[in-house]
């Protein structure tokens, strides 16, 4: 097994929408068993209690996006599921989920510049959005949709 920190985090919803969600503080460990199968922790204000909770009781699996290590990582993207929520002290809670990573989307850079063509951007404009939405994703429009 493999730790790094996790250092931010997203839901995704299925029309793609990210909601951040702010950590405290975050591990994420490979497990390295050939499945893909990682565990993820985040230790977050406990106003998320609620949310997590229905998602934790119903077993419903969800998308998340990690940056993993730094900041200016791409972001991986997990399908989990809520293993378990602690309470820390008055204002956190500890949660932890099990993921499998998901396949990278190969062709990200692809869609992305077809996106902002179909924008009708082109020269530096073309340039420095693509440089500005490579690193901080999403795309906005139904090319992202798989």
């Amino acid at each position: 097994m493999k730790t790094f920190k996790l250092v931010s985090f997203q839901l995704v919803d299925d029309q793609e929408k990210r909601q951040s969600v702010s950590l405290t503080n975050g591990l994420i460990i490979n497990k390295e068993d050939g499945e893909n199968n990682w565990i993820l922790e985040a230790v977050i204000d406990k106003k998320w209690y609620d949310e997590f909770h229905v998602l934790l009781k119903d077993k419903r699996k969800m998308t998340v996006e990690a940056k993993i290590t730094k900041e200016t990582n791409d972001p991986a993207t997990f399908i989990a599921t809520v293993a378990s929520i602690t309470s820390i002290g008055e204002n956190r809670i500890s949660l932890l989920m099990k993921g499998v990573l998901k396949e990278r989307r190969l062709h990200y850079a692809e869609m992305l510049l077809e996106d902002l063509i179909n924008q009708g951007l082109s020269g530096q404009d073309l340039l420095q959005q693509f440089k500005l939405q490579l690193r901080n994703r999403p795309i906005k429009s139904s090319t992202s949709k798989k």
